[in-house]
Protein backbone atom coordinates (compact mmCIF):
# COMPACT_ATOMS: atom_id res chain seq x y z
CA UNK A 1 0.00 0.00 0.00
CA UNK A 2 1.19 3.77 -0.91
CA UNK A 3 1.24 5.99 1.83
CA UNK A 4 -1.39 8.19 0.60
CA UNK A 5 -3.42 4.43 0.51
CA UNK A 6 -2.79 3.91 3.99
CA UNK A 7 -4.47 7.67 4.99
CA UNK A 8 -7.36 7.15 3.12
CA UNK A 9 -8.26 4.44 5.78
CA UNK A 10 -8.45 7.07 8.56
CA UNK A 11 -12.11 8.47 9.18
CA UNK A 12 -13.22 11.07 10.90
CA UNK A 13 -14.87 8.55 13.82
CA UNK A 14 -13.29 9.55 16.97
CA UNK A 15 -11.83 5.86 17.90
CA UNK A 16 -11.00 3.57 15.10
CA UNK A 17 -9.15 0.23 14.60
CA UNK A 18 -6.86 0.19 11.89
CA UNK A 19 -3.40 -1.88 10.63
CA UNK A 20 -0.39 -1.23 8.52
CA UNK A 21 1.58 -4.28 6.34
CA UNK A 22 4.91 -5.15 7.56
CA UNK A 23 6.46 -2.94 4.48
CA UNK A 24 5.85 0.05 6.18
CA UNK A 25 7.71 -1.24 9.19
CA UNK A 26 11.42 0.40 10.72
CA UNK A 27 12.63 -2.58 12.85
CA UNK A 28 9.89 -4.57 14.95
CA UNK A 29 7.55 -1.22 14.80
CA UNK A 30 5.97 1.11 12.47
CA UNK A 31 8.14 3.71 10.57
CA UNK A 32 7.60 6.76 13.46
CA UNK A 33 6.32 9.08 10.79
CA UNK A 34 3.69 6.76 9.16
CA UNK A 35 1.86 6.33 12.91
CA UNK A 36 2.38 10.14 13.25
CA UNK A 37 0.63 10.49 10.00
CA UNK A 38 -2.36 8.14 11.06
CA UNK A 39 -2.78 10.52 13.99
CA UNK A 40 -2.04 13.88 12.55
CA UNK A 41 -4.67 12.55 9.70
CA UNK A 42 -7.35 12.01 12.39
CA UNK A 43 -6.70 15.91 13.65
CA UNK A 44 -6.87 17.14 9.80
CA UNK A 45 -10.60 15.16 9.19
CA UNK A 46 -11.98 16.74 12.48
CA UNK A 47 -10.97 20.41 11.48
CA UNK A 48 -13.31 21.84 9.69
CA UNK A 49 -12.49 25.40 9.01
CA UNK A 50 -9.52 27.48 7.41
CA UNK A 51 -7.47 26.68 11.22
CA UNK A 52 -4.17 25.52 9.68
CA UNK A 53 -1.46 23.86 11.71
CA UNK A 54 1.03 25.60 13.52
CA UNK A 55 2.79 22.96 15.31
CA UNK A 56 3.07 19.16 16.61
CA UNK A 57 4.39 17.33 18.75
CA UNK A 58 4.73 13.50 19.35
CA UNK A 59 5.60 11.04 21.87
CA UNK A 60 7.14 7.50 20.84
CA UNK A 61 6.19 5.23 24.25
CA UNK A 62 6.43 1.93 22.59
CA UNK A 63 6.28 -0.52 19.13
CA UNK A 64 3.34 -0.78 17.00
CA UNK A 65 2.86 -4.05 15.35
CA UNK A 66 2.46 -4.79 11.87
CA UNK A 67 -0.69 -6.86 10.49
CA UNK A 68 -2.19 -6.26 13.26
CA UNK A 69 -5.06 -4.02 14.92
CA UNK A 70 -4.22 -0.61 17.06
CA UNK A 71 -6.88 1.90 17.26
CA UNK A 72 -6.61 5.22 16.76
CA UNK A 73 -8.14 7.27 19.35
CA UNK A 74 -8.89 11.39 18.55
CA UNK A 75 -9.36 13.99 21.41
CA UNK A 76 -10.89 17.66 21.22
CA UNK A 77 -8.82 19.24 24.32
CA UNK A 78 -10.18 22.92 23.20
CA UNK A 79 -11.64 24.82 20.85
CA UNK A 80 -11.50 28.68 21.22
CA UNK A 81 -12.67 31.58 18.69
CA UNK A 82 -9.41 31.27 16.77
CA UNK A 83 -7.72 28.43 17.80
CA UNK A 84 -7.85 24.78 18.30
CA UNK A 85 -6.00 21.72 20.53
CA UNK A 86 -6.61 18.55 19.54
CA UNK A 87 -4.54 15.00 20.83
CA UNK A 88 -4.60 11.61 19.26
CA UNK A 89 -3.38 8.17 20.77
CA UNK A 90 -2.50 5.06 19.80
CA UNK A 91 -2.64 1.96 21.54
CA UNK A 92 -2.50 -1.50 21.19
CA UNK A 93 -3.07 -4.61 22.83
CA UNK A 94 -4.02 -2.54 25.77
CA UNK A 95 -0.65 -0.75 25.69
CA UNK A 96 -0.12 3.22 24.59
CA UNK A 97 2.23 3.17 21.60
CA UNK A 98 1.76 6.98 20.78
CA UNK A 99 0.84 10.11 22.31
CA UNK A 100 0.24 13.33 19.56
CA UNK A 101 -0.85 16.84 20.62
CA UNK A 102 -1.57 19.52 17.32
CA UNK A 103 -2.36 23.24 17.66
CA UNK A 104 -4.49 24.77 14.35
CA UNK A 105 -4.97 28.37 14.28
CA UNK A 106 -6.32 30.67 11.99
CA UNK A 107 -4.40 33.18 10.70
CA UNK A 108 -4.39 36.63 12.68
CA UNK A 109 -3.54 40.43 12.31
CA UNK A 110 -0.64 41.59 13.70
CA UNK A 111 1.81 44.68 13.73
CA UNK A 112 4.89 41.66 13.69
CA UNK A 113 5.73 40.60 10.54
CA UNK A 114 9.28 38.54 9.93
CA UNK A 115 9.37 36.92 6.19
CA UNK A 116 9.99 33.40 5.92
CA UNK A 117 13.57 32.47 5.52
CA UNK A 118 15.06 30.82 2.35
CA UNK A 119 17.49 28.08 2.30
CA UNK A 120 20.24 29.46 -0.49
CA UNK A 121 22.84 27.42 -2.70
CA UNK A 122 21.88 23.88 -2.48
CA UNK A 123 22.58 21.43 -5.08
CA UNK A 124 19.64 20.36 -6.67
CA UNK A 125 18.24 16.32 -5.69
CA UNK A 126 19.95 13.57 -7.69
CA UNK A 127 17.49 10.58 -7.91
CA UNK A 128 20.51 8.54 -9.29
CA UNK A 129 21.94 8.85 -5.56
CA UNK A 130 19.41 7.79 -3.56
CA UNK A 131 20.12 5.34 -0.23
CA UNK A 132 19.43 1.87 -1.52
CA UNK A 133 16.72 -0.24 -0.52
CA UNK A 134 18.08 -3.69 0.62
CA UNK A 135 15.50 -6.00 1.74
CA UNK A 136 17.10 -7.50 5.61
CA UNK A 137 19.45 -4.31 5.81
CA UNK A 138 17.40 -0.84 5.41
CA UNK A 139 14.32 -0.65 7.09
CA UNK A 140 11.51 -2.28 5.27
CA UNK A 141 9.49 1.29 4.24
CA UNK A 142 12.50 2.33 2.34
CA UNK A 143 11.01 0.76 -0.64
CA UNK A 144 8.60 3.85 -0.76
CA UNK A 145 10.78 6.81 -0.59
CA UNK A 146 13.63 8.40 -2.19
CA UNK A 147 15.75 9.67 0.03
CA UNK A 148 18.98 11.89 -1.93
CA UNK A 149 21.57 12.22 0.69
CA UNK A 150 23.91 15.55 -0.12
CA UNK A 151 25.78 16.31 2.98
CA UNK A 152 26.53 13.82 5.28
CA UNK A 153 27.61 10.22 6.17
CA UNK A 154 25.97 6.47 5.21
CA UNK A 155 24.47 5.01 8.83
CA UNK A 156 27.27 2.45 10.51
CA UNK A 157 30.42 4.19 7.81
CA UNK A 158 32.29 5.70 11.16
CA UNK A 159 32.58 9.40 10.13
CA UNK A 160 33.08 12.31 12.90
CA UNK A 161 29.81 14.24 11.24
CA UNK A 162 26.96 14.14 12.74
CA UNK A 163 24.95 16.26 10.55
CA UNK A 164 23.27 16.07 6.97
CA UNK A 165 21.36 17.27 4.40
CA UNK A 166 19.08 15.72 1.23
CA UNK A 167 16.42 15.61 -0.37
CA UNK A 168 13.44 13.39 0.22
CA UNK A 169 10.23 12.38 -1.47
CA UNK A 170 7.78 9.33 -1.64
CA UNK A 171 8.06 7.18 -4.76
CA UNK A 172 4.47 6.88 -5.01
CA UNK A 173 2.79 9.72 -3.81
CA UNK A 174 -0.69 10.55 -6.00
CA UNK A 175 -1.88 13.98 -4.35
CA UNK A 176 -0.36 17.00 -4.11
CA UNK A 177 1.66 17.44 -0.39
CA UNK A 178 -0.09 18.04 2.70
CA UNK A 179 1.13 18.06 6.83
CA UNK A 180 0.66 14.46 6.39
CA UNK A 181 3.04 14.06 4.00
CA UNK A 182 5.61 16.72 5.19
CA UNK A 183 5.81 14.97 9.31
CA UNK A 184 5.92 12.00 7.69
CA UNK A 185 9.32 12.69 5.28
CA UNK A 186 10.95 14.39 7.81
CA UNK A 187 11.34 11.40 10.02
CA UNK A 188 11.84 9.36 7.09
CA UNK A 189 16.04 10.17 8.08
CA UNK A 190 17.59 7.72 9.63
CA UNK A 191 19.15 9.59 13.09
CA UNK A 192 21.86 11.56 11.46
CA UNK A 193 24.15 10.30 14.81
CA UNK A 194 23.60 6.94 13.10
CA UNK A 195 26.52 7.91 10.30
CA UNK A 196 29.46 7.99 13.58
CA UNK A 197 28.65 4.38 14.57
CA UNK A 198 31.30 1.85 13.36
CA UNK A 199 28.76 -0.91 13.13
CA UNK A 200 25.18 -1.47 13.00
CA UNK A 201 23.26 -0.49 16.40
CA UNK A 202 19.90 0.91 16.81
CA UNK A 203 19.14 4.26 17.58
CA UNK A 204 15.16 5.62 18.63
CA UNK A 205 13.25 8.71 18.14
CA UNK A 206 11.68 9.15 21.72
CA UNK A 207 9.69 12.66 21.79
CA UNK A 208 9.66 14.98 18.22
CA UNK A 209 8.43 18.88 18.24
CA UNK A 210 7.70 20.25 14.62
CA UNK A 211 6.78 23.70 14.33
CA UNK A 212 4.47 24.12 10.70
CA UNK A 213 5.58 27.66 9.68
CA UNK A 214 3.80 27.62 6.32
CA UNK A 215 2.90 25.09 3.43
CA UNK A 216 3.07 26.22 0.37
CA UNK A 217 2.00 24.57 -2.86
CA UNK A 218 4.01 21.14 -3.53
CA UNK A 219 3.40 19.36 -6.27
CA UNK A 220 2.78 15.30 -5.69
CA UNK A 221 6.51 14.45 -7.49
CA UNK A 222 8.70 17.32 -6.10
CA UNK A 223 11.64 17.17 -4.07
CA UNK A 224 11.62 18.47 -0.46
CA UNK A 225 14.67 19.51 1.23
CA UNK A 226 15.87 18.89 4.76
CA UNK A 227 18.89 20.31 6.86
CA UNK A 228 19.68 17.81 9.85
CA UNK A 229 22.14 19.22 12.91
CA UNK A 230 22.96 17.62 15.82
CA UNK A 231 23.06 19.77 18.72
CA UNK A 232 24.36 18.11 21.50
CA UNK A 233 24.73 14.51 22.04
CA UNK A 234 26.18 12.65 25.79
CA UNK A 235 25.22 10.12 28.04
CA UNK A 236 23.13 7.58 25.45
CA UNK A 237 21.18 10.56 23.98
CA UNK A 238 20.96 12.57 21.05
CA UNK A 239 19.19 16.41 20.20
CA UNK A 240 18.51 17.01 16.30
CA UNK A 241 17.29 19.92 14.79
CA UNK A 242 15.95 20.20 11.31
CA UNK A 243 15.03 22.68 8.81
CA UNK A 244 12.32 21.59 6.28
CA UNK A 245 12.77 23.36 2.96
CA UNK A 246 10.91 23.69 -0.84
CA UNK A 247 12.97 23.33 -3.96
CA UNK A 248 12.58 27.23 -4.08
CA UNK A 249 14.44 27.29 -0.75
CA UNK A 250 11.42 28.19 1.21
CA UNK A 251 11.30 27.32 4.67
CA UNK A 252 8.34 24.95 5.27
CA UNK A 253 9.19 23.62 9.07
CA UNK A 254 11.50 23.47 12.06
CA UNK A 255 11.74 19.92 13.70
CA UNK A 256 13.20 18.89 16.80
CA UNK A 257 13.69 15.55 18.15
CA UNK A 258 15.62 13.60 21.43
CA UNK A 259 17.22 10.59 20.05
CA UNK A 260 18.07 7.27 22.09
CA UNK A 261 21.50 5.96 21.04
CA UNK A 262 22.61 2.81 21.58
CA UNK A 263 26.12 2.56 20.96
Amino acid sequence: MTFDELMALVSEDDVQTLQFPESWTQGRTAFGGLSCAFALQSMLLHCHDERTLRSFSAQFIGPIAPNEPFTLAFNLLREGKNSSQYAATITQHDQVCLTVQGLFAKDRRSIVEVPYAHVVDKPAANPQQCLPYVKGVMPNFFQYVDLNLVEGGMPYSGTQCTDLSGWMRFKEQSHNYNWTHLIALIDAWPPSQLQVFPTPAPASSMSWHVECLHLPEINAHDWVGVDISTTAAHNGYAYEDATLYSESGAVIAQSKQTVALFA
